[in-house]
């Protein structure tokens, strides 16, 4: 082999090398940025990098992406939001200047990034069923949309103002992620939710009670939800104060009296009538329940979620596989959050 030939491969070999190490500088760079600093040049920087470059806030199942690009845009829509609407009538302040102020609105970055990683893991489950949706059914559903809120020109322009978005904006933050979820909703519900433990659990409530158990020693052993810390009381109660299946057993074919179960789409009742009363033509009832809750969707999607690897490789945050959320890294933030969540009371910003 030639002199010159050794030459261009020694030539070739470093541009190759050179290549690769301004590729490193560039991708060193940009994470640094994207994942490391607060500073307002850096992010002015980010901004404009990111516009080119996809850089991922979460990474699901190791081939879906949350981007950044998106976690900041919706983070920007919020602000937005808080700054054109007047909370002052209802009592309520927003800040996000202040330092706690600027804490809150990473809270809101954190429900921003926990609600995209949802929106995915949906849509990655509908479709792993056979579930998609096409454009005509989007189309459809922003007709729909537009008949309940006015003219295109009505809704584009309240978007705008609100949340600085267009209508494609719209349906990709809204109209999608809401058709993706009641489509996969109504999938597990039909066919892949599990009640059959509950189910067992309120018939043996049953047997207990019919064995001469104290309802209250029952209530305590079997029964769950707010009424338990009450020895299952519910109070005095009228026929449109309850769903529909107690309505029907309660009030209008009186199934009471024999420890029955009832099943209700939220789950198996047993309930007993302590007192009845007429408020004019209505009956009112004082009732006592065992409740039993069936398992919901949000169960279901948060198992699901939990079997999913995801990873979040930003500095602020990281993903809880045991709870199926996101969570801050930092200790004091995880203080300040749930804090400013028992206070929330008179502040917009932490209700939204």
């Amino acid at each position: 082999m030639s002199d010159s030939d050794n030459e261009k491969k020694i030539k070739l070999s470093t541009l190759v090398y050179a290549m690769l190490t301004v590729l490193f500088v560039i991708i060193a760079i940009i994470s640094t940025l994207a994942y490391g600093t607060n500073t307002e040049i850096g992010k002015r920087i980010y901004l404009k990098i990111s516009k080119i470059v996809p850089i991922p806030a979460a990474v699901i199942g190791w081939n879906d992406f949350v981007l950044l690009s998106d976690v900041r845009s919706n983070l920007a829509s919020v602000e937005k939001f808080y700054k054109v609407n007047d909370f002052s009538q209802e009592g309520l302040r927003v800040d996000f200047s202040t330092e706690s102020g600027k804490k809150r609105l990473k809270i809101k970055e954190r429900e921003i990034l926990e609600k995209l990683i949802e929106d995915k893991v949906i849509k990655i489950l509908a479709q792993k069923r056979g579930i998609s949706i096409s454009e005509k059914d989007i189309d459809k559903m922003v007709e729909n949309k537009l008949e309940e809120l006015g003219t295109a020109s009505d809704l584009e322009k309240d978007l705008a103002n609100t949340y600085g978005w267009n209508m494609e904006d719209f349906k990709k933050n809204v109209v999608i992620p809401t058709a993706y979820k009641d489509a996969l909703m109504q999938y597990v519900l039909l066919g892949e939710l599990d009640n059959s433990s509950a189910k067992e659990k309120a018939n043996e409530a049953r047997k207990e009670l019919e064995s001469g158990k104290d309802f209250a020693e029952v209530v305590d052993k079997f029964s769950e939800g707010d009424s338990k810390k009450k020895g299952g009381e519910l109070g005095w109660v009228k026929k449109e104060q309850m769903i529909q299946e107690l309505q029907e057993a309660l009030f209008d074919e009186e199934r009471y009296g024999n420890n029955e179960v009832i099943e209700s789409s939220i789950g198996f009742h047993i309930v007993r009538i302590e007192e009845k009363k007429k408020e004019g033509e209505e009956s009112v009832l004082r009732l006592k329940q065992i409740f039993v809750a069936k398992k919901t969707f949000a169960d279901w999607l948060k198992d699901s979620k939990k079997s999913i690897s995801i990873l979040i490789p930003l500095k602020d945050f990281r993903w809880n596989s045991d709870r199926a959320v996101v969570e801050f890294r930092s200790e004091k933030m995880q203080k300040f959050e749930a804090e400013e969540r028992l206070k929330a009371q008179g502040d917009a910003s932490i209700m939204f």
